[in-house]
Order: C-alpha cells, then sequence, then structure tokens
C-alpha cells in the first residue's frame, strides 16, 4: 500500500488539523466503524464479527490506542470482514487525529445493525 494512500498517512494529515480545532473550528468526521455492504442482511440483526470489530474499536477508542486503529488490518479476521475497503473507516482516524491525550469521548449511534453496518458515532470533549 502507497504511503500517501494507507491509514496512518491519513492519521498524520488528521492530526494536522489539531490547530484549527484549537482556534475553535469543528471538526466533523463522517465514515462507518464496520462497512461491509457485501454482507449485508435487509433486517435489523449483527454478525458477531461485526460486532466483536465493534466492540474492539470501541475499547480501542477509550484507551486512546490510536497506533492500533491505524494498524486495524492487524486486529484479525474481524476487522477483514469488517473494513473490507477503508474509504468508510478513514473519517474516524481523522476525528480521532484531534484528540488531546486527556479527552474524554462519549458515544451515540453505537448500534451495528443490518448484519455488517455500524455507524457508531462520537464526541471529543
Amino acid at each position: 500500500m502507497d504511503r500517501t494512500q494507507g491509514p496512518a498517512f491519513h492519521y498524520e494529515l488528521g492530526q494536522e488539523l489539531r490547530p484549527l480545532r484549537r482556534k475553535g473550528v469543528l471538526i466533523v468526521g463522517s465514515g462507518n466503524a464496520v462497512h461491509n455492504l457485501g454482507l449485508v442482511a435487509w433486517q435489523d440483526v449483527a454478525y458477531d464479527w461485526a460486532l466483536e470489530f465493534d466492540d474492539k474499536i470501541k475499547q480501542l477508542i477509550q484507551s486512546g490506542d490510536h497506533r492500533a486503529m491505524v494498524r486495524y488490518d492487524r486486529l484479525g479476521r474481524a476487522a477483514q470482514l469488517a473494513v473490507p475497503t477503508n474509504e468508510h473507516y478513514l473519517p474516524l482516524l481523522y476525528a480521532l487525529a484531534v484528540q488531546d491525550r486527556d479527552e474524554q469521548v462519549s458515544f451515540f449511534a453505537d448500534k451495528v445493525t443490518m448484519g455488517s453496518i455500524s455507524m457508531r458515532s462520537l464526541r471529543i470533549g
């Protein structure tokens, strides 16, 4: 994977937004923590692997382990299924890149549905 396209590059680019945030600019990221349209179930259900990965992401966010989130491809089979392509996952990295170490995170819209979709949403600060 070309460095300019990889998750680490996007996270580092997101960190460059910190000065804007400190000036009061609202930083918004929109995407999906779990996004596998190829395995969508058109009902309100959740695959075990989708729940596993969504919960893992929640734990990593709460612990501040952004490095593991950047390296999501190393988080096992659930990660591979949950993020078959990263264009919907990367916005989460942009949002987390502006988080200061001591800032709390709260969650909303934290449900996995349609088998393989999680719109886990968070607020930093």
